[in-house]
């Protein structure tokens, strides 16, 4: 693929958007609300649509797939911003941090 769409309203989390950024492909997104709270703040770099696609849309997937320093920019960033935010170390981190919780508050009831 050259370009990957997330034109749907409604999305899960992002695992597809985590997989297309793994294999360094440019991001087309509809802003679906799971994007817009938990993927969006991170600073992705994507192509975005509100609902539809426009002209400005069409220019940027023109440019995007045109240049190819561009595409390889965008690609590593949003790589580097998935390894610092949703990387398997995060993840284990997390639920580390989760578990002691549960461990700590159930030891004290």
């Amino acid at each position: 693929a050259d370009l990957v769409t997330y034109p749907s309203g409604y999305e899960g989390f992002g695992n597809a958007f985590l997989e297309a950024i793994y294999f360094m492909k440019p991001i087309l997104v509809n802003r679906y609300s799971i994007y817009v709270s938990d993927i969006e703040p991170k600073g992705f770099e994507v192509i975005l649509i509100d609902g539809f696609v426009g002209t400005n849309t069409i220019d940027q997937i023109g440019k995007v797939l045109s240049e190819k320093s561009l595409r390889e920019a965008m690609a590593q960033k949003n790589y580097r911003l998935a390894r610092n935010f949703f990387s398997y170390e995060i993840l284990g981190d997390k639920l580390t941090h989760i578990l002691e919780e549960f461990v700590e508050h159930r030891l004290v009831l």
